[in-house]
């Protein structure tokens, strides 16, 4: 008897279990919220009244990364207006912070703009029912696809958009319009600090294409055969010619010593003593250093003289970048240093002396090995 009472007992309370499954409560029951704060779920109250307010501290970023997407904060609402998707959110997010700081409280009238600064007012109007709502916007989102605005579930409600999740809405941004001075001085400050970077990268590609203009005309009246007369330098031709800004250049149009007529080395040899940096008072030692060796081989070099080894190593390294091939740099007399760069024909020894002069390489000329 004791076991068909207890079985009665199992029976009745099995009964009880699927009865309170299979029923549905009235109103959705709501998550208990994060905070202790009291939330009204009146759908009816009005809309808010758009006021000024100051910014938020901790919602307008100048940037911000979501998902691995950067995002820039407009430094003012004045004159926004888009349209595109409009989405919501609701009791995953209720109680939950939002970017401005008070807790999301999905009864309200707001919404979240990736955007726009923080609290801006802004007139959303549902463009599929023509149906419109004054919402506060006081968070960051939606950072899913291309939709403009998140709204909260009595905003999407008073809007009729809450079945199908999403609608095409116009958002016009109210006055009073938000504004953020101070991200607008700090843009501001970097906007001039790129322009003064850009001048001045300018300025410095300008100086370089001067200074191998200079070198160009340095060596052009030897190349194309004109009179022998000293010409003066506008500006800087490199360090060594920087030192002697003005001097008059020589040029020695003598025979070359161990040459015969029609010598390509010798031409070349007379070509190039153009970009000397100053004349030489010692016939002797301009004789030196203008005549070329009686070549043996095939092995033509333009050799200059630069001042400090550091120099010349910078030079080395530069030219055997550029040009793709092994610069020599060997000890002179004092601070003097010998670079010599090898070349692949005659007719590139007018650019390898140009180059060099824009460097500071001055005494070109050409050997031969």
């Amino acid at each position: 008897m004791s076991k068909s009472w207890s079985h009665a007992l199992l029976f009745a309370s099995l009964a009880g279990t699927l009865a309170g499954c299979s029923s549905v409560p009235d109103q959705p029951r709501l998550a208990r919220p994060l905070t202790d704060v009291t939330y009204s779920t009146d759908l009816t109250r009005s809309d808010p009244v758009p006021q000024a307010e100051p910014p938020s501290r901790s919602g307008n970023p100048d940037t911000y990364v979501v998902f691995g997407r950067r995002y820039r904060v407009k430094e003012t609402s004045e004159g926004h207006r888009e349209t595109g998707i409009a989405s919501w959110y609701g009791w995953d997010f209720h109680g939950r912070k939002t970017s401005s700081g008070p807790p999301f409280n999905m009864f309200e009238l707001t919404a979240a703009h990736k955007s726009l600064p923080i609290p801006t007012y802004a007139r959303v109007t549902n463009l599929e029912n023509g149906r419109s709502i004054v919402v506060k916007v006081n968070d960051r989102g939606p950072f899913v696809g291309e939709r403009i605005i998140d709204l909260s579930y009595a905003a999407a409600a008073r809007l009729d958009m809450l079945n199908q999740g999403t609608a095409q809405v116009e958002v016009v941004a109210l006055e009073p319009y938000q504004h953020l001075p101070q991200l607008a001085a700090r843009r501001a400050e970097e906007r001039e600090r790129l322009a003064r970077r850009a001048e001045e990268r300018e300025q410095l590609a300008r100086r370089a294409e001067e200074r191998e203009q200079l070198a160009r005309r340095a060596v052009e009246p030897a190349i194309t055969g004109k009179e022998n007369t000293p010409s003066r330098l506008a500006g800087n031709t490199g360090s060594q010619l920087a030192r002697n800004t003005g001097s008059q250049l020589a040029r020695n149009t003598g025979p070359v010593k161990g040459s015969k007529v029609g010598n390509p080395v010798a031409k070349m040899q007379l070509a190039l003593a153009a970009p000397a940096a100053k004349a030489r008072k010692d016939k002797h030692e301009t004789a030196k250093n203008s005549t070329v060796p009686v070549s043996r081989g095939n092995a033509l070099y333009v050799v200059g003289m630069i001042t400090e080894r550091d120099n010349a190593r910078q030079v080395q390294t530069r030219l055997s970048s550029q040009l793709q091939r092994s610069v020599q740099v060997e000890s002179g007399k004092g601070k003097q240093y010998e670079v010599r760069v090898p070349l692949h024909g005659p007719g590139e020894a007018k650019q390898v002396a140009i180059r060099l002069a824009s460097l500071g390489v001055s005494r070109s000329r050409i050997v031969a090995d």
